[in-house]
């Protein structure tokens, strides 16, 4: 496979104008977004800071694991869980 060099910025827009006026081109679609498109449903996550009993962090890691899922997805899995318990069980939603 062959190495190649990434185009330059300039030569790169100069491409795209001169294909954006050809007579057949698709008007481009506005977007607010920067960076590649996410999937149907999946929100950009926050970064949080957790302190947790390092045993519990042992059983979470195996349960994870034997889930399939990341220690990130289990633990907010959980979260999930306990929100929805808690609203059935105080809010009666």
């Amino acid at each position: 496979m062959a190495i190649t060099k990434r185009p330059d910025a300039r030569k790169a827009a100069a491409i795209d104008q001169f294909i954006g006026s050809a007579p057949d081109a698709a008007a481009p679609e506005p977007s607010d977004q920067v960076g590649p498109a996410r999937a149907p449903g999946r929100r950009k996550k926050v970064t949080i800071s957790l302190g947790i009993d390092p045993e519990l962090l042992v059983r979470v890691d195996a349960a994870a694991r034997a889930s399939g899922i990341s220690r990130n997805a289990a633990l907010a899995l959980g979260a999930l869980h306990f929100i929805r318990e808690f609203e059935d069980r105080c809010l009666g939603a």
